[in-house]
């Protein structure tokens, strides 16, 4: 176990070496001349200081970064408002409609009746009881009105806000026989 561990500290300080060794080269060193011991020489005086002048420097403007840029929040909305508009949703506990207190995606088309009255169609609701409607009935969590009803299907139109406070219509087909995937 001592000879293993040797061998580990050792090439781990042999590993130093190397990284360190393959730095960048020291500058060359010139070779003085060996003192001469001949006290005829006389050192020379040194040569007179030059100072060398550096053309003028231009002045550079130091500006702050922050005022580089200014934030012009025209025609953005507000960062600091919720994208999410919070919408007083119902309780089902009010006093509304059964069709009213279940979202379009939970109910189903069953059945299209057309007569001398036009057309009128049933829909389920997850409970399983049927309920009759016809078009400008209030159906669906969203305020949705039935706007239209054909032979095969039945239009929703709901109104929502979007996340920027505008309103917007969205139509929501249910038909009555719904293609399943894969088959045509």
């Amino acid at each position: 176990m001592k000879r293993g561990r040797a061998y580990f500290n050792g090439g781990l300080l042999l590993l130093a070496v190397f990284l360190f060794g393959c730095g960048e080269t020291a500058p060359p060193v010139a070779s003085k001349p060996a003192p001469s011991t001949a006290s005829s020489v006389v050192p020379k005086a040194p040569a007179p200081a030059v100072e060398e002048v550096a053309p003028p420097a231009i002045p550079v403007k130091q500006e702050d970064p922050a005022s580089l840029f200014q934030y012009n929040p025209e025609g953005r909305r507000d960062p600091f408002k919720s994208i999410i508009i919070a919408s007083a949703k119902r309780n089902a506990s009010e006093s509304l409609p059964p069709l009213q207190r279940k979202e379009l995606s939970e109910m189903k088309l069953i059945g299209i009746v057309w007569g001398s009255f036009g057309y009128g169609a049933v829909i389920q609701t997850p409970d399983g009881k049927g309920y009759p409607v016809r078009k400008g009935t209030r159906i669906g969590m969203n305020n949705g009105v039935i706007s239209q009803i054909t032979n095969k299907e039945m239009v929703v139109e709901e109104r929502y806000l979007d996340i920027f406070g505008e309103t917007k219509v969205r139509n929501v087909v249910m038909e009555l026989h719904p293609q399943k995937e894969g088959l045509e």
